[in-house]
């Protein structure tokens, strides 16, 4: 491991932990540093302000640190054999969606099978999770309806647009809340009208063994072509749900045990 990766290994670390103080200790033997080692990496994050020492050798973290998927070498191999193999049987293009704030962000994705159908979706594009599509409802569904409160503007919702130049319609925060009541339970859902520019889409979610969102996996394919399989399509998706999520437990069950908060005694205030 060199130097870059084992200070990236210790912010980790020190995110992980939550706010509270943490022993340098403990941070050396969790993440298997000598204590020469983190005392550097401690000194430089402290010098640069990403950290507050004390002296009974606790630090308590000033940063935040977050990735919109946390994705190992590993896990993007395997996604994106999934990609291309789903694409390449069922003849529809592929998509990876991450969220990014109020956003969902098209991480990857594979290339329509025929060049003449245009997908504006590529890799980057931006669309604002207001407009509540099977992709934002599956998104938002995992959150309790008073979080989804606390993080959005209820009344700002909107319908995906079905024709070009249609008016956006709005729905009330509490038709928002029934659709997402409706879909929590779901793991796939299918938007057989398409949207304003044709396309349709069918999706899975992936999430992580806490139950804790990861990513979308979508499929992609104009809404004109005729009687789309969806028993297949769901099918194709559900499998690869399994075996992604199947990774993402191996993954997190061989990782460094989680750090653990440490009380400093109370002091006078």
């Amino acid at each position: 491991m060199n130097p870059t990766e084992r200070t990236l290994q210790v912010l980790e670390y020190i995110m992980a932990a939550g706010p509270g103080p943490l022993k340098q200790v403990d941070i050396a033997r969790d993440c298997g540093l000598p204590p020469a080692t983190l005392n550097r990496i401690i000194r430089t994050l402290s010098d640069w302000g990403y950290l507050f020492r004390t002296s009974e050798k606790y630090v308590v973290r000033n940063f935040r640190l977050d990735r919109n998927v946390p994705m190992s070498d590993v896990y993007l191999a395997k996604l994106d054999e999934t990609m291309r193999a789903l694409s390449k049987r069922l003849n529809v293009s592929a998509e990876v969606v991450v969220v990014a704030g109020h956003e969902l962000l098209w991480h990857s994705k594979t290339e329509y099978p025929d060049p003449n159908v245009v997908i504006r979706a590529s890799v980057g594009f931006r669309r604002s999770l207001y407009e509540l599509d099977v992709l934002s409802q599956l998104y938002l569904s995992r959150f309790e309806w008073d979080e989804v409160e606390a993080r959005f503007f209820t009344d700002g919702f909107f319908e995906t647009p079905r024709m070009r130049g249609q008016t956006s319609t709005s729905f009330t925060a509490t038709r928002v809340k029934a659709l997402l009541s409706e879909r929590r339970r779901d793991v796939f859902a299918a938007d057989l009208q398409g949207n304003h520019v044709g396309i349709r889409r069918f999706a899975t979610v992936i999430q992580d063994p806490d139950g804790k969102f990861l990513h979308l996996l979508a499929l992609a394919e104009p809404a004109e072509k005729t009687c789309a399989p969806i028993e297949e399509y769901q099918d194709a998706l559900l499998k690869a749900r399994t075996e992604l999520s199947e990774l993402v437990y191996q993954e997190s069950a061989a990782a460094r045990l989680q750090p653990k908060y440490h009380v400093m005694p109370m002091r006078g205030g």
